[in-house]
């Protein structure tokens, strides 16, 4: 065992033992090694694939949502549409990290035989203190412009959301895991079933918050999103085709059909 890796098991080891005892009993943790998923609310959460083997906003998948370091312990951030950005700590701020995304733009792969839109989070810790909580993930559709979140109500601009991580539950990442800017450290698969009701130009934007459980300190957190231009094997998002409904005479045509039928069993029945 190289002294790196020597490095990275002890203190590994160290981060999970601090995780179990800091952690509460809605703690989704992920600090124990690479590949273990998790579910909530339908959702699927995973720790990093391995060391490098996923990278983030380096340019492999377009980053959307993100921040430029020096935030506070705790803090939030979300994608908008809206100009000006909001300050600091509150919505993505750097020149590349507030990114326009529509339902288009996912690709849909399958986990597990279910359609799922593929979100990967990087984060960055200074190594001392390498855990970082998730406390709150919600995703709300429209047209890109909402602001203003209200943590009571889990609502962006007065709309609810489409999908949220249930409040109780909070995601504890360890930053070694996939240590170095621009790394996988977290993806959440999301069933598209959720966005069913929305067709491919609904605005997508994900709020997030850190920091309660595990707090910040260093910055630089992004989201991606796995595109269905930039990725092999995967289809864009179609959504499904609506179910059918009778058209009103076509009850009327079915309830005279029922009707004839009956007057026609009751002749018959006088006959026998």
């Amino acid at each position: 065992m190289t002294s790196l890796n020597r490095i990275l098991a002890a203190t590994l080891g160290s981060a999970a033992m601090l995780a179990s005892t800091n952690a509460s009993a809605s703690s989704i943790d992920l600090t124990g090694g690479y590949n273990i998923c998790k579910t909530t609310d339908g959702a699927t959460v995973c720790s990093a694939k391995g060391e490098g083997a996923e990278s983030t906003g380096s340019g492999t998948f377009p980053e959307f949502v993100g921040t430029v370091g020096g935030q506070d312990p705790t803090f939030f951030m979300y994608n908008t549409t809206t100009k000006p950005l909001e300050e600091l700590n509150v919505v993505g701020n750097g020149a590349n990290q507030n990114r326009d995304v529509t339902l288009g733009d996912f690709a849909v792969t399958s986990l597990g035989g279910v359609d799922v839109f593929t979100f990967v989070l990087d984060i960055n810790q200074f190594t001392p203190d390498p855990l970082l909580s998730l406390d709150h993930v919600s995703i709300f559709m429209g047209d890109g412009s909402l602001t203003g979140y209200n943590a009571t109500t889990d609502k962006l601009g007065g709309v609810s959301a489409t999908w949220a991580m249930p409040i109780d539950d909070s995601v504890i990442l360890n930053y070694l895991l996939a240590g170095g800017s621009g790394h996988g450290d977290m993806f959440l698969y999301i069933p598209t079933s959720f966005f069913s009701a929305f067709g491919t130009t609904a605005h997508l934007q994900l709020y997030s918050a850190f920091g309660a459980g595990y707090p910040n300190n260093d910055g630089f957190e992004e989201w991606s999103y796995l595109s269905c231009t930039d990725t092999e094997g995967a289809r864009c998002y179609t959504p499904p085709p609506p179910t059918p409904v009778p058209e009103p005479g076509t009850f009327a045509l079915l309830g005279l059909g029922l009707a004839g039928l009956r007057s026609y069993r009751r002749r018959v029945a006088a006959r026998s």
